[in-house]
């Protein structure tokens, strides 16, 4: 039988955004659809982001049917307002009927308010360390090439409207050349792992092109066998 741990970190695969370096100098759309897998079902996430000087707009939508895989109601978008170096100013979620709208500040408050189950909700916390809702664009703006694992808390979206978080890492193993249908790429291999104990039960491969764009093109999900591949991009 397979763990809920297994089952809900597949969900990190299909999402973009947030913190440190890389491509804010980038002016332009990006049009980004991936193919994704989970437990022997097929879905698509399309993703649409906006670059500006000062801040980057982005849309992130997937057809996620099963609610026992993305709960509740299977259907979920994204609309996130960043900074222009993929800090998380706002961000507007929606999963089947319930919806919500998250802000963050740099002193690290974080509140939330909409409907969830039928209830109308407001949520505010202060978190002390770096705290993602989503981890895709951590991986398009970390160093790729530092020997050392990044550490980072990650807010389960399949706990909401609870804010428990998961300490996971991050670390480069070594360059590789992959081949999906949006193309060939010259990629750094990534592995990512919980810290602790959970590490023996779960750990995932993500694929990041080593240009300045570091555009996620595969993921690859051991445990349950999942997997997300790029299949069509545009500027």
């Amino acid at each position: 039988m397979k763990s809920n741990l297994q089952k809900h970190y597949i969900i990190f695969f299909i999402c973009l955004f947030n913190h440190l370096v890389a491509f804010a100098a980038i002016s332009e759309t990006e049009h980004l659809r991936y193919a994704v897998k989970i437990d022997g079902k097929n879905y698509t996430e399309k993703m649409v982001i906006h670059y500006g000087k000062e801040f980057i707009k982005y849309t992130s939508c997937g057809d996620y049917t099963d609610p026992e895989i993305y709960e509740p109601g299977g259907y979920h978008c994204w609309n996130i307002v960043s900074t222009s170096d993929f800090k998380p100013l706002t961000i507007d979620y929606y999963a089947g009927p319930n919806k919500m709208l998250m802000t963050f500040t740099k002193e690290g408050h974080f509140t939330m308010n909409g409907i969830w189950d039928g209830k109308k909700l407001q949520k505010n916390k202060i978190f002390h360390s770096q705290a993602y809702v989503e981890i895709t664009g951590l991986v398009r703006t970390m160093d790729l090439n530092k020997k050392f694992p990044a550490a980072f808390d990650l807010i389960r979206i399949t706990q909401f409207p609870g804010l428990k978080r998961h300490c996971l890492k991050f670390k480069t193993l070594e360059d590789v050349v992959v081949d999906v249908p949006a193309g060939r790429f010259n990629c750094k291999k990534l592995l990512l792992t919980p810290t602790g104990y959970k590490k023996f039960f779960y750990k995932a491969y993500f694929y990041v092109t080593t240009d300045k764009r570091q555009l996620v093109v595969k993921v690859e999900n051991v445990p349950i066998g999942g997997m997300s591949e790029l299949i069509e991009v545009s500027f």
